[in-house]
């Protein structure tokens, strides 16, 4: 437990105060004989929140630190017989420092981050259940001014920030009831996951979908017969190649068939172009004279070096039309050699895959698409029915799932309530005053009240009888009570 707190900041009568020490039992922060405000009471209170963990003090209470600056808090806890001495500093508030009995750290020893040192107090207030954590398990039960648990209607928050799912949640793991809730939880958001990966793989991914709905389905169905008395048919009118054709097959079969088509088509136009480039190259040339003898036989007194250059240009250009027509000759060449060989590997592969020299294409591609087809429907109807299996999987676990929360939860509740009518009676001894109920409907609501005396005084009332309640029956180890709850009873 807690033995002792001090800091060089606190102060009475101009000096140092000792350091304020603690007993087993109630420790009660008493003002002065006048009841006068202001002197330090929900202070000291905030000041044992951050020596238990919470940084409410540093965060909350600007006043003091832009009053008091930087300052350290020393603090011992006794455990078995051992003294254990810290110390935390409002700067360094994220570290708790090991100390020796002077409160001077610990030379071999690193600080403490806040969890180890939650852990710490875990283990020696043996709160050992399978999840919790010190400040999951006590802050909701410090209940001082400034802090975000004064709420008498909200006795699980233990910060204003903080959902009611992870309130309850961490309130029942102070029962030890959460570890098997938790397990549920897994299994059963892992069924739904599969369901809701499977029908977006089927519906958003894939391109045979699951069939909507049990009339989609036996459309599916009723379109299957027809398609395979359609296949039979086609069977048995052409059973010279299509019997042991699968639809991929069949498929293939008619694309290749297709293929081997446009390549023909192909290799006959390079065909005509070829014989015709052929025949320019092979064919007749007109060729010039090289001396015009006979027109100057006629035109005695004329020059001829006009035509002399037209013949010189008319015989570069036959160079280069010739050299054109030996490229172009070539290039058809290549391509129509080239077109042969595709020709011929698809011809083996047709070979290979089937031998089916009598059945037309036109079959080819009327089976292929009936196959295709009824593959796709009952592949559909197999997506539904599966999506079908996995949402009753799912719905199951969830079930199980809502029992099982159901079940913890009402264990709890029932054994608070009950605890808070034996304290209720004690404290008034009048069975006419109803205690307060806790009501843990879900795993994400409740509700807490005192049932017909909703007045300010019956609430605060109900709301410390909760927390003795818990101390009764849980391992809480302590509550912190402000007088602000008392005020209002």
């Amino acid at each position: 437990m807690l033995v002792e707190v001090r800091c060089d900041k606190f102060v009475s009568n101009g000096k140092t105060r000792e350091p304020i020490r603690f007993h087993a039992g109630l420790n009660a922060v008493l003002g002065d004989d006048n009841g006068s405000n202001s002197i330090g009471k929900s202070t000291f209170l905030m000041i044992l929140d951050f020596v238990f963990g919470g940084s409410d003090y540093v965060k909350k209470c600007v006043d003091v630190q832009e009053n008091v600056k930087e300052h350290t808090i020393c603090f011992a806890f006794s455990f078995d017989g051992q003294t254990y001495y810290f110390s935390r500093n409002t700067v360094d508030y994220n570290n708790v420092v090991k100390c020796n009995a002077e409160y001077q750290a610990l030379p071999d020893e690193d600080p403490l981050s806040l969890q180890q040192y939650g852990e710490f107090l875990c283990e020696h207030y043996a709160l050992s259940a399978e999840g919790i954590t010190w400040r999951g398990a006590i802050a909701r039960f410090i209940r001082v001014y400034k802090r975000d648990t004064l709420d008498e209607e909200r006795p699980l928050r233990s910060s204003k920030d903080e959902k009611t799912a992870d309130a309850i949640k961490g309130y029942m793991r102070l029962f030890d009831r959460y570890s098997s809730v938790e397990a549920q939880i897994k299994q059963a958001a892992v069924a739904e996951d599969e369901k809701e990966a499977f029908r977006k793989s089927t519906q958003e991914y894939n391109h045979i979908r699951a069939a909507k709905n049990d009339k989609e389905k036996e459309a599916n169905e009723a379109r299957i017969t027809e398609l395979e008395q359609q296949e039979r048919i086609l069977i048995d009118d052409n059973n010279r190649g299509l019997l042991d054709l699968d639809s991929m097959t069949a498929q293939r079969l008619s694309e290749l068939n297709e293929a081997l088509i446009n390549y023909r088509r192909q290799r006959a136009l390079i065909q005509t172009q070829l014989n015709s480039v052929r025949r320019d190259m092979t064919g007749e040339r007109r060729s010039f004279k090289k001396t015009f003898t006979d027109l100057e036989r006629f035109f005695p007194n004329e020059e001829f070096h006009t035509l002399e250059e037209i013949e010189s240009f008319h015989q570069k250009l036959t160079k280069i039309l010739t050299q054109e027509f030996t490229e172009t000759e070539r290039s058809l060449a290549t391509t129509y050699v080239l077109l042969g060989n595709e020709i011929a590997a698809i011809k083996e592969q047709i070979t290979e895959i089937k031998n089916v020299p009598n059945v037309s294409q036109a079959i080819l591609r009327e089976y292929a698409q009936i196959t295709t087809e009824l593959i796709n429907l009952r592949k559909a109807n197999e997506n539904y029915d599966e999506l079908q299996r996995l949402k009753r999987v799912a719905a199951d676990y969830a079930a199980t799932r809502d029992t099982i929360i159901a079940d913890e939860l009402l264990a709890i509740e029932s054994t608070i309530n009950q605890e808070m009518g034996s304290i209720t009676l004690e404290i008034l001894g009048d069975a006419t005053h109803m205690p307060p109920v806790l009501r843990l409907e879900k795993l994400n609501k409740y509700a807490f009240n005192t049932p017909n005396d909703g007045g300010t005084g019956a609430q605060y009332r109900g709301l410390i009888t909760f927390d003795l309640a818990n101390m009764a029956v849980a391992p809480v180890p302590f509550v912190v009570h402000d007088s602000v709850l008392l005020k209002n009873i």
